[in-house]
Parts: structure tokens; C-alpha cells; sequence
């Protein structure tokens, strides 16, 4: 794995990263972006400002980080010599959001090369196109004018997205509520964390399903947290 950094801070790329195990990339399809939030705790759960641009399949894959200047997408571009199939790329713009990072022809260039999904904080343009090609994209919205290309801009060093510290190789998976990440060392504990959330919904629908609509245990909770009769 070649692990030398290229450019200068401000203007650089890591080649290679350590990404997510492919077994963990697979058991996540298991889980929706809800039930690993829960297995987090509901940290690392990006804000209602990032959302699905339109309707798609579940996006799983591991991270490839990309930091640009607000307004510029120069290291996007450079991004797509470095990803493999099944990464995400997750963008922060620095709130640029006047200006899309990609649109069309970058996201259908993204497709061919096996990418399973785009999260941008900021956005993006051509949705009716981007539909089309089928890829998921994740962002704050959509306006129709294009970004520079002469950066700065960094690529697979740490960024902040959607509220998030996203590293690269962590595991991030969007759906209709939203977008997760689970950093890479912790998949195996978020995956038991998130099973045993299940099991309890599990028991909780079959309560349901007997008339128990007020959840057990409420009225203990109010008593616990000061709550007098």
C-alpha cells in the first residue's frame, strides 16, 4: 500500500487508505441507516440537512474523503483516479453552497467506475439526469451553477460532513432517513449494538400486537426522573 502523502497541507492526497473490511461492507446491507445510529448511540448520524436527492437503493460503501474549496471541485475530479468500487465519496465544500461540486457527467463517470454513492455537504445539479444514471446522492440540495477547477482542496484526510468527523475507510451507509457513519474499528461492536436494538423491537412489535401500546416501563422512567404524583 503505497501510504505517502502527495502535495502540501492545503493541496494534497493519500493514494491508498485502509478501508472497512468487504465481510463488514456486506453484513451492513443488513441494517438500515436508523438501526446503526442506534448501534452508535445516535452519534455519527449527519444531520437532516443531508438527504437523498431523490429516490434510490440503499448506499453502503467506504469512505473516500474529498475537501474543497467553497465554489471549486478541482480534487473531486482528481478523486475519481483514486476510488475503487464500492467506495462513497463524501465531500465537504466549506459550505459552498452556490455552486455545484458535480452534476451529470461527473456522476455518470462516478457510476462507471463502480461508486456506490455521493455524500456532499453542500450541492449538486442535473437531478433529473443523476436519476437517471441511478447512483445515489446525498446533499443539501441543488442549484444550477457550476464550481472552478483550479482548487485547493485535499483527498482521504479526515473532514467534517454533515456534522460528522468522517475519516477515510469508515463504513457509511443513506437511505430515506438519512446518513450514518461507522467509523472502521468500530463495525463489529456497532453491528452487536444494533442487533440487540432489533431484538428489543422485535419484542416491542409483539407487545403491540397484544394491545400494549403504552410501553412498559414509562411510568417507572417518570418516577425515576423526578416526577411526583
Amino acid at each position: 500500500m503505497d501510504k505517502r502523502i502527495y502535495g502540501k497541507v492545503g493541496f494534497r492526497y493519500r493514494q491508498d487508505i485502509e478501508r472497512v473490511s468487504s465481510e463488514a461492507v456486506i453484513k451492513a446491507y443488513q441494517y438500515s441507516a436508523a438501526n446503526l445510529s442506534d448501534g452508535l448511540n445516535k452519534f455519527y448520524t449527519m444531520d437532516c440537512g443531508i438527504r437523498q436527492m431523490f429516490g434510490s437503493s440503499r448506499m453502503v460503501g467506504t469512505a473516500v474523503t474529498v475537501k474543497v474549496r467553497s465554489g471549486d471541485n478541482l480534487m473531486l475530479h482528481k478523486a475519481l483516479e483514486l476510488i475503487k468500487p464500492g467506495d462513497v465519496l463524501v465531500v465537504d465544500t466549506q459550505g459552498g453552497y452556490g455552486y455545484a461540486v458535480a452534476g451529470e457527467l461527473m456522476v455518470r463517470c462516478m457510476k462507471e467506475l463502480g461508486l456506490s454513492g455521493m455524500v456532499v455537504d453542500g450541492t449538486v445539479r442535473d437531478l433529473e439526469e443523476c436519476e437517471k444514471i441511478g447512483m445515489p446522492i446525498f446533499a443539501r440540495g441543488t442549484v444550477c451553477g457550476a464550481g472552478d477547477k483550479a482548487g485547493p482542496g485535499e483527498i482521504n484526510f479526515p473532514i467534517a460532513c454533515g456534522g460528522v468527523v468522517v475519516m477515510p475507510g469508515d463504513l457509511v451507509v443513506g437511505d430515506i432517513d438519512g446518513v450514518v457513519v461507522v467509523p472502521k474499528d468500530d463495525v463489529h461492536d456497532v453491528f452487536m449494538a444494533a442487533d440487540k436494538k432489533l431484538a428489543s423491537e422485535r419484542k416491542r412489535h409483539e407487545e403491540i400486537s397484544k394491545g400494549i401500546y403504552v410501553r412498559p416501563g414509562i411510568e417507572q422512567n417518570m418516577i425515576k426522573n423526578g416526577f411526583v404524583r
